[in-house]
């Protein structure tokens, strides 16, 4: 059932139910006051009455008056064009009758009564020791009356259903004239194109804020869309250059596994050949946790962010570091504590593959490497900064190196490890950059800083405030 048919049925029966129940009671306040009226009428009569009753009882007790009175006598009779009649009953002689009264005298009662049978409203006063009075009335008169007013209520009730009905229907459309109009710009937004809003022009608060929700509805939808289409082409590229990374050590290790085939290979060279497959594995191994784990930072949802003392975990990172790379000398400088707000794993993540890609990258000729990490708090900022000794990167490389599977020449490492850090740090608000060297191959240096009061429904500038960059 449409809203507006709802509406017109609504005061097609609240307006006849009003009007009827307010009728009926108009009508019954105006048929008790009809009786009043008509009560008090016969009481007046009846004092009225009196003194012409008074002298007819006393005139009738002397006998010689009885040849002089000229009475009028009516026989009793139910019907009539008379309503209305009095009776006078004096003591002695003969009773006056003029109208219309009822055979049998009601008995007398000290104010306004009805008569057994119903058909007479009357009243009677006495006349002392003279006699008593009546003045009667018919009942019909006065009931057929009030049966005319219930009638014509009755009538007005039903044209007030009728009005009502045609009322509420031309009503119910003029007052959903504006969520009609509402319904047809909705049909025209264009859902596929996400184009078009809806307009609140309205003057209707309701349908205005109806509108409102709806423009957020689509506005959330249209965004969700665009992340989902910039996920499933991010999600394309990094397949395929996963697959192409991928490629080459599968490759290389298939011709290896080909040439363990050989019977006639030398000893040497079998060595040489499973060392080199088991190296291949290794890369393998390492770049399918590398793209895991950038997965996972994809998937970081802002409920999982807590407080985290990076020092402490600085510490941590930098023990089993130690363990890791036995070739590496790793200082470590760290306050006491320094919280930030962030996932742990992530920021874990960051001190990991900071120390490793030093570790791998920055090994000097004589096979060794000096690491130094550095953790402190400079106003709202938490500076976490991993150097090395090695031989650096050429400055125009600086910004490249946070692409994905970007690696110079003859690199052991995946490609992915800056990309990792760039990743997670841009997640905790937070940015990246590669210092210039004071010098060309006098060591690398990576400065992150995070803020420590950082929330992810705060105000962001988005990816143009977090992006990697240089200093001047």
């Amino acid at each position: 059932m449409r809203l507006s048919t709802r509406f017109a049925l609504c005061v097609a029966v609240v307006v006849p139910l009003l009007v009827g129940l307010s009728g009926l009671l108009v009508v019954r306040l105006a048929a008790d006051d009809l009786r009043s009226v008509r009560d008090l009428r016969l009481t007046q009569r009846v004092q009225s009455l009196k003194p012409l009753a008074v002298t007819y009882a006393q005139r009738e007790a002397l006998p010689a008056s009885r040849s002089r009175l000229a009475r009028i006598r009516v026989q009793a009779t139910q019907t009539g064009q008379t309503t209305e009649g009095v009776y006078v009953a004096p003591a002695r002689g003969e009773p006056l009758v003029m109208g219309t009264v009822p055979a049998a005298l009601p008995p007398a009662a000290d104010g306004p009564a009805t008569s057994a049978d119903g058909v007479w409203r009357y009243a009677s006063g006495s006349l002392g020791a003279r006699g008593r009075v009546w003045v009667f009335e018919r009942e019909a008169p006065l009931a057929g009356q009030i049966s005319g007013m219930y009638y014509r209520h009755l009538i007005v009730t039903l044209v007030a259903l009728v009005v009502g009905a045609v009322a509420g229907l031309l009503l119910g459309r003029y007052a959903l004239r504006p969520l009609t109009r509402l319904t047809k710009d909705a049909a025209l937004v264009d859902v596929r194109a996400g184009e078009g809003r809806l307009t609140r022009r309205s003057r209707v608060p309701e349908i205005d804020e109806l509108a409102g929700l709806v423009n957020g509805l689509l506005d959330r939808r249209d965004e969700a869309v665009h992340r989902t289409g910039d996920a499933l082409e991010t999600a394309r590229a990094f397949a395929a250059t996963a697959a192409h990374e991928l490629r080459t050590p599968l490759t290389s290790m298939g011709a290896n596994i080909a040439l363990l085939g050989y019977p006639n290979l030398p000893p040497e060279d079998r060595v040489e050949v499973i060392r080199d497959l088991a190296g291949e594995q290794a890369r393998v191994e390492r770049l399918i946790t590398m793209l895991r784990q950038l997965a996972r930072g994809e998937l970081m949802e802002p409920d999982s962010l807590k407080d985290v003392d990076l020092a402490g975990l600085s510490g941590v990172a930098v023990d089993e570091a130690v363990r890791r790379h036995p070739h590496a000398r790793i200082v470590a400088h760290l306050p006491d504590e320094a919280m930030v707000r962030g996932w742990a794993e992530g920021l874990r993540m960051i001190v990991d593959n900071l120390l490793d890609n030093a570790a791998v990258h920055g090994v000097g000729p004589r096979g060794t490497v000096r690491i130094d990490l550095t953790v402190r708090v400079e106003g709202t900022f938490a500076l976490l900064r991993v150097a090395d000794d090695g031989p650096g990167m050429p400055v125009e490389l600086h910004q490249e190196a946070f692409n994905r599977f970007s690696r110079r020449a003859g690199s052991p490492g995946s490609g992915l490890g800056l990309t990792l850090i760039h990743q997670q740090v841009v997640l905790h608000g937070g940015r990246v950059e590669i210092e210039p060297s004071p010098r060309p191959g006098m060591g690398l240096s990576v400065l992150v800083q995070l803020p420590i009061a950082w929330r992810p429904d705060g105000p962001s500038d988005g990816l143009s405030w977090l992006s990697v960059h240089q200093k001047p």
